[in-house]
């Protein structure tokens, strides 16, 4: 991903975010964020992690994939996230730091 998309993904994803503090750790109660891929190759893969961990954790699309062009809405835990996108061959399509993601939210990866 071009260093402008990573700028213009990481302003789109703190624009649409709620501004109240929240802790590093998920609250265990989910919100939705739809994903919509700009990208010229399909999305299999994004990954969270609380800031400043060294492993992402699990892939949250599961076995959904989201084709160029394509949305998807998917449940995120509250908190301050992390996020890391990948493409089908685990290629890097973005990275995000430190969203703090705590109502329904978009995100574009382009």
């Amino acid at each position: 991903m071009s260093p402008r998309g990573l700028l213009a993904l990481a302003a789109l994803l703190l624009s649409c975010a709620g501004s109240r503090p929240t802790s590093a750790v998920a609250d265990g109660t989910g919100v939705p964020l739809n994903l919509t891929n700009r990208m010229g190759e399909a999305l299999c893969f994004l990954f969270l992690s609380p800031p400043g961990q060294d492993r992402w954790g699990d892939d949250i699309l599961g076995s959904a994939t989201i084709d160029a062009g394509s949305s998807r809405t998917v449940q995120v835990p509250r908190g301050l996230w992390d996020m890391r996108a990948e493409s089908c061959a685990h290629e890097l399509m973005g990275v995000v730091r430190a969203a703090r993601i705590t109502r329904a939210t978009a995100l574009v990866i382009q």
